[in-house]
């Protein structure tokens, strides 16, 4: 049987001084990590990332300025495998947040915190289980050289 990968979506989320949204998970508070989740059936991974991002920002004032044409694939730890899923394949979204940070609204049993950080600073917060992620979306993030 062919190993399956779930099709996940994640979004590196700017405000309009171009720092970038982290999460940390409600489960373990110093687990930073990007607004990511699975992609239903029947669904563009354009609409994904915006459902995603309301169900767990409480907010869909987002517009997405690029996907990046790399994804990122992981396997679960095996006592983290479910169904037929070993890991996921994501596609990343790099977003411009258009709304006011007052207005986000975490979902608390998914999300315990989140922060606006310099692109520069975001290696130094996020859990590195997710660095790999990053390495790939910072090179296209708008304004990097």
């Amino acid at each position: 049987m062919a190993e399956k990968l779930r099709n996940n979506v994640l979004g590196v989320i700017l405000d309009e001084e171009d720092n970038v949204l982290i999460v940390s998970r409600a489960n373990d508070p110093l687990h930073w990590q990007f607004p990511q989740g699975g992609v239903h059936d029947n669904e563009s991974e354009e609409t994904a990332i915006i459902r995603e991002l309301k169900e767990e920002l409480g907010t869909s004032d987002f517009s997405i300025l690029t996907t990046c044409p790399e994804k990122h694939s992981y396997r679960w730890a095996e006592n983290l495998i479910r169904d037929e899923h070993v890991g996921q394949e994501q596609t990343i979204f790099i977003l411009r947040f258009t709304g006011n940070s007052k207005d986000i609204a975490l979902d608390q049993r998914e999300l315990g915190g989140f922060l606006w950080v310099n692109p520069s600073q975001v290696p130094i917060f996020l859990h590195e289980y997710r660095q790999p992620v990053w390495d790939i979306a910072y090179k296209y993030l708008p304004n990097q050289t």
